[in-house]
Order: C-alpha cells, then structure tokens, then sequence
C-alpha cells in the first residue's frame, strides 16, 4: 500500500559561522540558491532562473546575510559549494535535492522499518516542527530503491553522480556507527504516530553491524521528478520556492494543514497508509499555491558543479 510519511528533521537554521564549513554539529536547515528549474503552476511550463528554496546542505557554503528578517523568515542566503576531504563526523546531506534525480538515502532508517520498504507512488514529507506547526521543505515521491551496506561505499561511487557520492554517501564512512533500534510498527493502523522514543540524534547515523551479520540495511530511493510525472497519476517531487528578484528577500517554510498530519509532532515519523495519495498531493500543491510560492523541480547540477566545488 502507498504510505505518506510525516517526517519530521531538525528545522534550526544555520547562520553565518555554522553554514561556512561542513557541519559536524547537530542537522540543521539552509536557505539555499541555485540555479535550477520551477513551475509558476501546474499548467506553466519550467522556467530555468536562479532559485530560492529551504533544504538541507550540510557541506561549506558562502553566506549572504539578509537585512531585517527574523524566523520564521531566513536571515541568510547560503550559496553551496563542497571542499575534500570529508572531516571526521561531518554530516551528509540527506535528502539530497539538487540536479535532475532527488535522493534519500538512511535518515531514521536504522530505527523505523517502514522506512525500509516505501513502494512506488508514497509520499515523503519532509519537514519541521516551527512554532507548533509542520512546516515542509521537500516533497518527495517515491519512484523506487535499491538496498545498500553503509560499510562498503565506495563500490557506489560509479553508480551515482559525483556531489551525492561526495556529501550524502561519503560521509557515512566518518560517521561512527550506532545500535540499531527496532521500533514496532502495527501496518494495519490507518494512521500510525510514533513518538519520541528512541528518535535522537544517532537516527541520522548509520547502524552498525552485529555478529557479522550488517543489520538493517538502509536503502537509496530515488524520487519521481517532473519529467516522469505522466507515468505516476501526475505526482512529481518538489521544494517550495520563489525564484530571483522575488526570493532575495526570503520566504517562510509553508505551513501544511491536511488530515493526519500532527501539526505537534517534533521527532519521530507519522505513517498515514493511503488509498487517496493523489488526493493529498494535489492538495498539497494548492496550498503552496495559495501561499504564493512556486515549485523547485531541478537545478542545473553541473552549472552549480562548477561553482561548489573547490
């Protein structure tokens, strides 16, 4: 059956002395520009621009400070770029939203199972816990997986491009590993909220291996993107924008009011099983709509390529 995860990740903005380098701190969230691809709506066309959108970038950016805003506004603008080597317990980016494919690839699936076997067409909600509310930087739908050991990265490397190998994956070699938690997980529950119990900080590391034996293996899904939208009902993967002039300013991370949803939740995941997936996505959509924001679908990889890497 197709699920809807509400998944809730750290929603703490990085400022300009956390966002320089790679974060070996706790996960936090950039207010990213790029260039890159969005939809004024669903009956636009793409439009290629320089883009503003919330998401996670764990390595070095350069930092543009945004004069009088305050949260739930950013106060910064923060341009990626990556440096190697990879320091010792810096975080990976994860989901990974640039380029033309979106990634996930382990956060909290060393303790949720469900998270190891998302089919085709489910929703991930990506998002936070702001002033009581969930506010959501990426929707990403579930196109499929592969499953992976975190121990052996680098046999990886040649299937993937080279910025996710570098920030998501590499990085899982110099994270030190954690005791896996296995959490019960009733699948025949309309709508299943798992609390705080055992979701701390080690649910963003990779699990260890116990006995010889690697358990739990995470798995990397690979999200529908824009162009294959006909192929599954229209969905598609997206982040909330605003491109250039219009985003200089900033925007807040959209407030999503739609059933199953616990506006509360600050850790954990909520699984809502579905028949009506479409339904909820659509809905989705209109409310990015109606708060006047746009929809990022892809940025120009290589063109950021040449500016992030040094």
């Amino acid at each position: 059956m197709k699920t809807i995860i509400q998944f809730p990740h750290p929603g703490c903005e990085h400022d300009n002395r956390s966002g320089l380098k790679w974060n070996t701190g706790n996960h936090k969230r950039k207010y990213l520009k790029v260039e890159g691809s969005y939809l004024k709506d669903m009956e636009s066309a793409p439009i290629k621009d320089k883009i503003y959108y919330w998401g996670e970038w764990e390595a070095p950016s350069n930092v543009i400070s945004i004069a009088g805003n305050s949260s739930p506004l950013p106060q910064y603008i923060f341009e990626p770029y990556y440096t190697l080597p990879i320091p010792q317990g810096a975080c990976n980016t994860d989901p990974f939203i640039l380029g033309d494919q979106f990634y996930y690839c382990i956060c909290k699936q060393g303790h949720y199972p469900s998270l190891r076997d998302l089919s085709t067409g489910s929703i991930i909600l990506f998002g936070s816990n702001k002033n009581d509310h969930f506010v959501l930087d990426t929707l990403f739908v579930v196109k499929d997986s592969i499953e992976y050991e975190t121990k052996n990265i680098d046999r990886l490397k040649s299937n993937y491009n080279e910025t996710f190998y570098d920030v998501s994956l590499l990085p899982l070699n110099n994270i030190d590993s954690v005791e896996p938690k296995e959490i019960n997980e009733d699948q025949k529950q309309i709508s299943i909220c798992i609390p705080k119990f055992g979701d701390d900080e080690d649910d963003y590391k990779p699990t260890c291996v116990k006995d010889n034996i690697y358990s739990n293996k995470p798995r990397i899904y690979r999200a529908i993107m824009y162009e294959e939208r006909n192929n599954f009902e229209g969905m598609f993967s997206f982040s909330p924008c605003l491109p250039e002039p219009l985003g200089l300013q900033g925007f807040a991370r959209p407030i999503l009011n739609i059933p199953d949803i616990s506006q509360g939740l600050t850790q954990g995941i909520k699984i809502i099983n579905s028949e009506n997936v479409k339904d909820v996505w659509n809905d989705i959509i209109q409310q990015i709509l109606d708060k006047g924001l746009n929809f990022m679908i892809e940025t120009d990889l290589l063109q950021n390529i040449n500016n992030i890497k040094n």
